[in-house]
């Protein structure tokens, strides 16, 4: 009777690319999850839900009663405002200091380390990870009003709603970055007295810019007043 043949098992290592790739996924990953748990996050996810709500249901109201007009259309471009400095805003203060889950964060930072990360890695998926939680505040609410509006208020086929809509969601996602890097350097270097850090970075060039030149001039000269000038160029929604 002949012995079974031994069962070799072929393993196919995965490219180091790949692995890292992986790797810096997973942390991004872990990192969501530990700056989303903080209560600044919730309410802003909250406050964007009304805000949703709201503007479609007022859209929905307005077109039925008066037509796809303008008026209807800018509400988009309003909502995206307001989610951005409201919503936006209370992730970013919330998101400016270190996680209140000491221990998880330092578990997360070992094992990262002991898979081969280095500390501006772990820094860049921080980063990231910021990003990602604002993109869900501002961003996809902006474009879920968006696509409601299209779809069933301008029916598909209104040309003139192509623009403002997509403007829109390209201001809400800009704005989601910058207010994810500023509040991740304010995190980072700031430590506890981040939100100092915010405060000094975003809105004291905006107060002294506006005392000191106001006008137009100022919105250059601030994180606020440029975003403010993007989202009127891109929406063409006068201020």
């Amino acid at each position: 009777m002949r012995r079974g043949m031994p069962t070799i098992a072929l393993s196919y290592p995965v490219p180091l690319p790949k692995r890292r790739t992986f790797a810096q996924r997973t942390l991004v990953v872990l990192l969501r999850r530990l700056l989303g748990g903080r209560w600044g996050i919730r309410a802003a996810r909250i406050y964007a839900v009304m805000v949703s709500i709201s503007v479609t249901a007022t859209i929905w109201v307005l077109a039925k009663k008066y037509g796809t007009d303008d008026t209807a259309l800018s509400l988009v471009a309003r909502s995206a405002a307001l989610l951005t400095w409201i919503a936006g805003g209370i992730a970013t203060l919330a998101l400016s200091v270190p996680p209140k889950d000491a221990p998880f964060a330092q578990a997360i930072a070992a094992l990262a380390l002991s898979r081969g990360h280095t500390n501006e890695r772990i820094a860049r998926a921080e980063m990231a990870a910021t990003v990602w939680l604002l993109v869900e505040v501002i961003a996809v609410p902006i474009v879920a009003i968006g696509a409601f509006v299209f779809a069933f208020v301008a029916g598909g086929h209104l040309a003139d709603a192509v623009w403002p809509i997509v403007g829109a969601c390209v201001f809400g996602l800009l704005a989601a970055v910058v207010l994810g890097v500023v509040a991740s350097g304010c995190r980072r270097w700031g430590g506890a007295q981040g939100r100092s850090w915010l405060l000094v970075v975003v809105f004291l060039p905006w107060l002294v810019a506006e005392l000191v030149l106001g006008g137009k001039g100022s919105a250059y000269l601030s994180i606020p007043g440029l975003l403010g000038r993007v989202w009127e160029t891109l929406t063409v929604v006068g201020s």
